[in-house]
């Protein structure tokens, strides 16, 4: 009889990832896996828990349907019991003790996950252990204190690997998004899922070569599906984001319409911002975009569709806003949007 043991756990978690990518395929090959990852108790440094493997799969699309539903019943996957159109699924294999945790890629689901194997990983053998029952909200209620160590470890490291690997592009690049957020308030506020880079459409293709000699692979959203990006075609149109993979690790490139030093919000090209005053630099260069166009990006999730995270961030920027550029996102969000209820707090 095998004892078990940490390595058996990653040896069985590597042979189960094998099967299921080749069976499903990843997605920068056409496939359906964006991140395939061992999670739970088994994931622990001298945790054998419950024995039960578990594997955390960011897929897309989720859920799963024809070949790829078919595929992960044949390797002898069945789902278990869960509420219809909840933001991740179950499935246990039929006779191996293994779990798939299925979520939509790119979803803060996938992440927590990660975060709180980290956490605990890192508390060793004073990490709490999970209850016979209740796990959900144990889960849940240890969630707030993984995501505060992961922002205390952390911090820009995500960010200072980004500018690592964009050393010597020679095109125009801004961190976006989140992470510009927390460049322009001079401190990590939470755990960011993902890194977004803006650049011009028109420097797709150098980009891509910049970052293809470093390792990296790429996909391209469109109509609800993550397809390859294929050498040479430039994205136009409604493609506008490219995902660049290596590993475990992931870039959001976003394409903007930048011409002649103007730049155009993609939703609304009537509303324009000059390229100096949409660039902010950190003090050790790092290139990012002004709070206000951050904004304007995450107004989209705000008001009728509010996404908890972009509210927040708008609170904690609107105050501390230059009055120019105050002006000029009520002045796009007028355009862009007019009900939006954003406008009348920046008046």
């Amino acid at each position: 009889m095998v004892t078990a043991t940490p390595a058996n756990y990653a040896q069985r978690f590597n042979t189960e990832r094998d099967r299921l990518l080749a069976a499903l395929g990843a997605v920068t090959e056409g496939g359906v896996i964006e991140r395939a990852q061992h999670v739970g108790s088994t994931a622990l440094n001298g945790a054998h828990g419950s024995g039960v493997v578990d594997i955390a799969l960011s897929v897309w699309p989720f859920p799963l349907e024809g070949p790829a539903l078919a595929a992960l019943r044949a390797l002898g996957y069945r789902r278990l019991p869960g509420p219809a159109g909840a933001p991740e699924q179950r499935w246990r294999h039929a006779r191996r003790p293994v779990q798939l945790l299925l979520a939509e890629a790119g979803t803060e689901i996938f992440q927590n996950y990660l975060t709180v194997r980290d956490y605990l990983s890192h508390l060793g053998s004073a990490a709490p252990r999970p209850p016979a029952s209740g796990r959900e909200r144990w889960f849940q209620r240890l969630l707030p204190r993984a995501n505060a160590w992961w922002v205390g470890r952390h911090g820009f490291d995500t960010v200072e690997a980004l500018a690592a690997e964009m050393a010597g592009f020679e095109r125009p690049w801004h961190i976006a998004s989140g992470w510009a957020i927390d460049l322009f308030l001079g401190a990590a506020s939470r755990v960011h899922h993902d890194i977004d880079v803006q650049i011009a459409r028109d420097d797709q293709l150098a980009l891509r070569a910049h970052l293809e000699a470093r390792g990296w692979t790429f996909v391209t959203p469109y109509a609800g599906r993550l397809e390859r990006w294929p050498p040479g075609m430039r994205l136009e149109g409604e493609r506008h984001q490219a995902h660049a993979h290596r590993g475990a690790a992931f870039i959001d490139c976003l394409l903007s319409d930048i011409h002649a030093g103007v730049w155009h919000y993609r939703r609304q090209p009537e509303v324009v911002r000059l390229m100096a005053r949409a660039e902010r630099r950190t003090p050790a260069g790092v290139p990012y975009l002004a709070p206000e166009l951050a904004l304007l990006f995450k107004s989209k999730n705000t008001g009728r569709h509010p996404r908890a995270q972009d509210q927040a961030d708008f609170e904690r920027v609107w105050p501390r806003l230059e009055p120019e550029g105050r002006a000029w996102l009520r002045w796009a969000l007028t355009a862009a949007d007019p009900g939006h209820p954003w406008i009348e707090r920046l008046a």
